[in-house]
């Protein structure tokens, strides 16, 4: 038998229960133990792609969520809008007790680590997802009032900053 490869899968595409343990399997197809390993998956949750990786190891699971919820504008795009999303940030890390929200290579993103109870099952996974994603709603709709979710529609090459908070050109200088 041959050591366990990274398995993919999506959770919005298939309907739960997800059985997580016909995911293991060897080369030839045969199921494993699931005691060591990962598991990739993602999912989308009010129009923002999360993507999470659970790893089991030494009969425990840890799984690393994170989201991302768009970028977070430029000075020169939308001083208020950048200015207001920085104050929701702080002010949910503050609530939530950790540091769940942060800006990362110009993203906005919502992340944690958590342990997953073993044996891992569907209800055993998407239980911590959602205690740790309905304390975060009321703050995913206030950055939802500058910036449009990722996985909204959107016309092509729109700026992800709502149009109320988009910088003002000024029309007639320079004439």
């Amino acid at each position: 038998m041959s050591k366990a490869k990274t398995k993919t899968f999506t959770l919005g595409g298939k309907a739960l229960p997800v059985d997580l343990h016909t995911v293991w399997t060897d080369d030839d197809g045969q199921a494993l133990t699931v005691s060591d390993g990962v598991i990739q998956f993602d999912f989308g949750y009010r129009d923002i792609h999360f993507a999470g990786r659970l790893e089991q190891a030494a009969g425990q699971a840890h799984l690393k969520l994170v989201g991302d919820l768009g970028p977070m504008p430029f000075s020169a795009e939308s001083p208020a809008a950048r200015a207001g999303l920085a104050r929701i940030i702080e002010a949910a890390n503050a609530d939530l007790g950790a540091e769940a929200f942060r800006v990362t290579q110009g993203r906005v993103l919502l992340g944690s680590d958590m342990a997953v109870a073993v044996p891992v099952s569907a209800t055993g996974l998407v239980t911590p997802v959602t205690l740790f994603l309905l304390p975060a709603e009321p703050y995913l709709e206030l950055i939802a009032m500058y910036i449009r979710p990722p996985l909204a529609t959107a016309k092509r090459g729109e700026s992800a900053v709502r149009p109320e908070w988009r910088k003002k050109k000024l029309s007639g200088w320079g004439r």
